[in-house]
């Protein structure tokens, strides 16, 4: 009895801590010897808990014969999936997703024709997160320390992406060889400065991308006509690798003042490709020498620069081309069979008309609108700089306001609609499902939660 009641206590403090004190990730339960459930007799799902609870909560299912492999366990609230962490045999331990509203919970055991569904006999109310806090840095507090979340410094952050273990690379802007400009990781609560500008190819960091499984991090070297007495260096894209502790940086391609300010990098061929400012070309990478570039298209409507920010879909069928400097956004269609680009069309906005304007298509305004990210309903968000907010565009061109008040730059937390930004420049999807937005102005990274 005593050995049963420690067993009890010992679990009882393990969920005690996913559900009461963690705010983002559970570290997955890993077992010397994962073993699948036993098909032969049924499964018991008797409970969860919490009972409610938003974006990202760490549910804990409570029952009998589950097993320990994870690949065998599938949970859905209101039928939509929730990322299952770890299981135990008698709990399983996964997070809410993002929007599932009010419903039941279904556990799913098995593999194939032998899995079997069981349903809680209660709905999980499901309450939904709207609020935007700072994260990383200090308010008007420029500098390049390193340190905790809280007593970091960022000097200008520009550019970030965070990877599938929930680090947060970022871009501290700067150029030249002076150590001002910076690649830096947020990660576990701590900030530390990987890169500074020096007298090799890394001297004007600006956009970043991962190859499809994260382990190279490509990294856009701006330079410019006019940068030629700072910029030392004619390699336009550099790359680290994980293995090399991010900081073993590399050449990839060389283009001499090219300007390039906007990668993006094909989900499933894992090709390259890339922005020439002066020019207005979409180039491809064909390596393996450094000149070895395709130019493919030029998206310029006869203007002397094109600045912008790049970013395929999930499936890499279409291309999203923030044009900063013409102030609005356009796609492209992407065929990765025959390696060939379709026709641009405008999604929203209308070339060289900034302003801020919601509304379809062309009706819409934007004032320097940055690096974007899509949600997983397909939605682009986009930083909208000089109108110092957040801007949501559906797949059909719909623009509306997701944060921050158009036109008024400043500094606030709270309620998405009562926020406010100075510059926010590029935006990540975290692993939570949250928004997380270089406010450059501002000097921090801030946390957007929006359902």
């Amino acid at each position: 009895m005593k050995k049963y009641k420690l067993k009890l206590i010992f679990l009882s403090a393990i969920v005690a801590c996913c559900v009461v004190g963690c705010d983002y990730d559970l570290t997955p339960i890993k077992s010397a010897a994962a073993y699948p459930p036993d098909l032969s007799r049924e499964s018991v799902f008797k409970a969860f808990s919490p009972d409610s609870g938003g974006l990202a909560t760490q549910l804990v299912l409570y029952g009998e014969n589950f097993g320990t492999d994870t690949s065998y366990v599938k949970v859905t609230v209101n039928n939509k999936n929730a990322r299952v962490v770890g299981v135990n045999d008698t709990i399983i331990y996964a997070v809410v997703p993002a929007r599932a509203d009010t419903g039941y919970i279904d556990l799913y055991i098995g593999k194939a024709e032998a899995k079997k569904k069981y349903t809680s006999d209660k709905e999980f109310i499901y309450q939904f997160k709207r609020n935007v806090t700072t994260v990383v840095g200090q308010h008007n507090q420029e500098g390049r320390d390193d340190g905790g979340y809280a007593s970091s410094k960022l000097r200008r952050p520009w550019f970030l992406l965070t990877d599938k273990d929930g680090a947060i690379f970022f871009v501290d802007e700067g150029r030249g060889t002076s150590a001002n400009g910076a690649l830096r990781r947020a990660y576990q609560g701590n900030v530390e400065t990987l890169l500074q500008n020096t007298e090799g190819p890394f001297q004007s960091p600006t956009c970043l991308a991962f190859s499809p499984r994260q382990d190279t991090l490509y990294i856009t070297n701006y330079s410019y006509p006019s940068d030629a007495g700072e910029i030392k260096t004619d390699f336009n894209i550099i790359y680290v690798t994980r293995d090399g502790g991010f900081m073993d940086v590399r050449g990839l391609c060389k283009g001499a003042r090219v300007g390039t300010q906007g990668i993006a990098v094909h989900p499933k061929t894992g090709e390259v490709f890339f922005n020439n400012k002066v020019d207005g070309y979409i180039y491809r990478y064909d390596g393996p020498g450094f000149n070895d570039v395709t130019p493919l298209f030029q998206l310029n409507n006869g203007a002397r620069e094109t600045e912008m920010r790049m970013l395929f879909n999930n499936a890499g069928t279409e291309l999203y081309i923030c044009v900063r400097n013409r102030h609005c956004i356009q796609k492209v269609p992407y065929n990765a069979a025959t390696r060939e680009f379709g026709e641009p069309s405008m999604l929203a906005g209308e070339w060289d008309v900034p302003g801020y304007a919601s509304g379809k298509g062309p009706a819409a305004r934007f004032d320097n609108p940055g690096q974007p990210i899509l949600d997983e309903d397909g939605n682009l968000i986009v930083p909208d700089k000089f109108n110092h907010c957040i801007r949501k565009i559906t797949p059909d061109g719909d623009v509306t306001l997701y944060a921050g008040l158009p036109r008024q730059w400043g500094f606030v937390d709270g309620m998405p609609e009562q926020a406010k930004f100075n510059q926010p420049e590029a935006i990540t999807l975290y692993t939570d499902h949250t928004l997380y937005v270089t406010d450059r102005d501002n000097h921090v990274i801030r946390r957007v939660a929006i359902e």
